[in-house]
């Protein structure tokens, strides 16, 4: 087994285990989970028990990362960009919804059991979690041997398989949630490509706003496939428009740099 491959199974049975674990736990304690789940905690939990039981997994995912190096191109950009394409997902899906004259389940903020501002400090605190371990740790991990939309693929289905919950709404529900999974997962790998500064910000608030999106205009927790369906395909549309736009702007890129050397 290569070093690679223990890094990445180490990591992901860690992950999993101790969101379990955190599942457990968490009813006892009375921590409501409309405001934070502890299960998000799991996989930043997992990055450093990694760190620490396997040092050379610190420089596999350095190298790709870039985090090593200084934050010459950071670039605030990439974050308004998170936050537009956030919107983008739920405006195709409430449109779907008017076309299809489905009703849209909304919860007013007010109605919520608890503060609205609580419950997004904390859901930006549990996506950071979760994000510090599939963005930050496992998808430069394997940018160090596959290419980043491959990664972003890999990545997405681990992340997916490991909110186990879903399986229990059925293969529909479940395909569905998968493939908005990978299809985030996308999105955030070519809004993070090349990027050294805003990392974690950028992959937090677009998963932030996705969950505060479902929160408030979706029922799919309650099992509603045609809910959980429509956002997939939503995801899925904004993840193909991001990849032929960021795929445009890198040959626009090419072409500049070119015609500079000639000149």
């Amino acid at each position: 087994m290569s070093q690679l491959s223990l890094i990445i199974i180490v990591y992901y049975v860690l992950a999993s285990v101790v969101s379990l674990i955190l599942g457990i736990v968490q009813p006892a304690i009375g921590i409501p989970e409309v405001i934070i789940e502890l299960t998000q905690f799991g996989p930043a939990i997992a990055v450093f028990a990694v760190l620490s039981i396997i040092p050379r997994s610190r420089s596999l995912s350095l190298s790709s990362s870039g985090a090593g190096g200084a934050s010459s191109n950071a670039d605030p950009r990439r974050l308004v960009e998170a936050i537009l394409l956030a919107l983008a997902i739920f405006v195709i899906s409430l449109i779907w919804y008017r076309i299809s004259a489905h009703t849209i389940d909304y919860s007013a903020p007010s109605s919520l059991s608890h503060p609205f501002w609580l419950i997004i400090v904390a859901q930006f605190i549990g996506a950071a979690g979760e994000e510090i371990g599939w963005r930050m740790f496992l998808q430069p991990v394997l940018q160090t041997r596959i290419s980043v939309l491959a990664s972003s693929v890999v990545v997405g289905l681990m992340w997916g398989v490991w909110h186990v919950g879903v399986f229990a709404e059925g293969w529909l529900y479940a395909g569905a949630f998968l493939l908005s999974a990978v299809s985030i997962s996308v999105i955030l790998g070519e809004l993070l490509r090349g990027s050294r500064g805003y990392k974690l910000a950028t992959a937090t608030t677009l998963h932030t706003l996705i969950n505060l999106g479902m929160l408030l205009w979706f029922k799919e927790e309650s099992g509603d496939a045609y809910a959980m369906v429509t956002l997939a395909l939503a995801c899925t549309i904004v993840a193909v428009g991001t990849l032929i736009i960021h795929a445009a702007r890198t040959r626009n890129g090419i072409r500049q740099s070119l015609s500079k050397k000639i000149i």
